[in-house]
């Protein structure tokens, strides 16, 4: 243990940070006079996560993948300790203190990023860190958005009315009330288009998957701010053609058909397929250019 500790000075001081981090985090019940049964912080996530959350399982096992991709270039850099990765834990450490007064479990959440680079920057130094900026601010996706259910009537009401215009512009005899189409010739079951199906639950995986593919595909910032944006347009659009052609199957004859295995599995054939080829052809669009100048040296090669 001496040797290891002489070999690797590091290694404690960031032991105990990761074992006070999972005490507060794990054991102490911080919220005791909340009307829920989530007195500790793991439970309120675990909480958020069993709904429409259901992505932020898989936020741990990524965040420790991108650290095992990162830790190549990370052995290569000088390690020098920075006093500036104070401010980052004293932050987090604000926040967890705000969070006990206030009774807001998020704050802990919104602080864990700043815990983790500033601890490891203060520790082995910026250069460091700076290969942990995205794993931990990707932490931000486990976070339950408040305002989720307002967000999700909107999504409701907007793909009910897309559906119903496009249907009806294509010649369909469609009757829309609230967020149910049905036919107006009652030749198929109104189809009621429910939380589920307005595509918030497949929009935050959307979301998730794009600053993904942004950060490992893109090298200029803009570049993967623009790309990381147009997730939700992609994820709306996917999901209108995912709800439209249930419809149209309806319109077929095969309405039990539509309600049924097809509505169960339409989310894989048509929603992250037209989602994630969106991404792609925007991915070739953006590096237009750099593909072709490739391209040219493969030929010439």
């Amino acid at each position: 243990m001496k040797s290891l500790l002489q070999k690797h000075p590091y290694v404690l001081p960031v032991s105990l940070l990761g074992l006070v981090m999972l005490v507060f985090w794990l054991l102490i019940p911080i919220y005791p006079n909340t009307s829920t049964s989530s007195d500790r912080l793991i439970l309120y996530i675990a909480d958020a996560w069993k709904k429409d959350f259901v992505h932020g399982w898989a936020v741990p096992f990524l965040f420790v993948a991108f650290i095992v991709m990162a830790w190549p270039k990370m052995k290569l850099e000088p390690v020098k300790g920075s006093l500036w990765g104070l401010f980052g834990v004293l932050f987090a450490v604000f926040l967890y203190v705000a969070s006990v007064r206030t009774l807001q479990p998020r704050l802990p959440l919104i602080g864990l990023p700043f815990l983790i680079v500033g601890g490891v920057m203060f520790v082995y130094g910026w250069k460091v860190a700076r290969h942990m900026l995205f794993p931990a601010f990707f932490w931000y996706f486990a976070i339950s958005v408040p305002g989720l259910q307002q967000a999700t009537n909107a999504l409701q009401i907007m793909v009910t009315k897309s559906c119903y215009a496009v249907g009806t512009a294509c010649g369909m005899e469609l009757v829309n009330a609230g967020n149910e189409i049905r036919s107006a010739n009652d030749s198929w079951s109104s189809l009621n288009i429910a939380e589920g199906c307005s595509g918030i639950r497949s929009l935050m995986a959307l979301v998730m998957i794009s600053a993904i593919y942004a950060y490992f595909t893109q090298k200029q910032v803009w570049k993967m701010a623009f790309l990381f944006a147009c997730s939700l347009p992609l994820a709306l659009i996917a999901n209108f053609f995912r709800i439209f052609t249930i419809i149209v199957l309806a319109e077929l004859g095969y309405s039990e058909f539509a309600a049924g295995i097809y509505h169960d599995w339409a989310g894989l054939l048509f929603f992250f397929p037209i989602a994630l080829a969106g991404l792609f052809l925007i991915d070739r669009l953006l590096n237009w250019k750099v593909n072709r100048r490739v391209m040219r040296k493969r030929i010439q090669s």
